[in-house]
């Protein structure tokens, strides 16, 4: 099987994010990851800023990727946020503000479909002309899925 995350989003996984920096965002994002996989949002928190410590996930081009593996999961859950305010203080590799979060949780026991899902968001969003449609769509999270699922990007 193929790992393409576009089959983990849904409109519940498409939100606009308010904070004006990386902590509050990723408290949006890890509440709404929380909310929808049913897991402990401490124990998401906790993963959260472990993986982050471990290296920036801002991969550059306004574009972080947060990600992290749990136990207690049986399918990947995607979660796309737009920054209404560009976050200066994340820390991407191009020290560019980042304006679009995919956050991404995975099972734990499946290594290579975990790869896949990465890289098949990576490869997606690696588009400028993408994230500039994302980000004009802050507002408007039927476009910002449509904007996703348009093939020709």
């Amino acid at each position: 099987m193929k790992y393409e995350f576009m089959q983990y989003v849904d409109k519940d996984a498409i939100m606009t994010l308010t904070g004006l920096n990386k902590l509050e965002v990723m408290d949006q994002l890890i509440t709404r990851a929380a909310d929808l996989t049913k897991l402990d949002r401490d124990v998401i928190f906790r993963l959260t800023w472990k993986r982050e410590q471990m290296m920036t996930t801002g991969v550059g081009g306004m574009l972080a990727l947060p990600h992290i593996r749990v136990n207690d999961i049986t399918r990947p859950q995607v979660i796309v946020g737009i920054c209404e305010n560009p976050i200066e203080d994340y820390q991407g590799q191009d020290d560019l503000p980042v304006r679009v979060i995919v956050f991404t949780i995975a099972p734990d026991e499946n290594q290579e479909a975990y790869l896949q899902l990465l890289s098949s968001i990576s490869r997606k969003l690696r588009n400028p002309a993408l994230i500039e449609e994302l980000i004009t769509n802050v507002s408007n999270p039927a476009g910002v899925l449509a904007a996703l699922t348009d093939d020709a990007k």
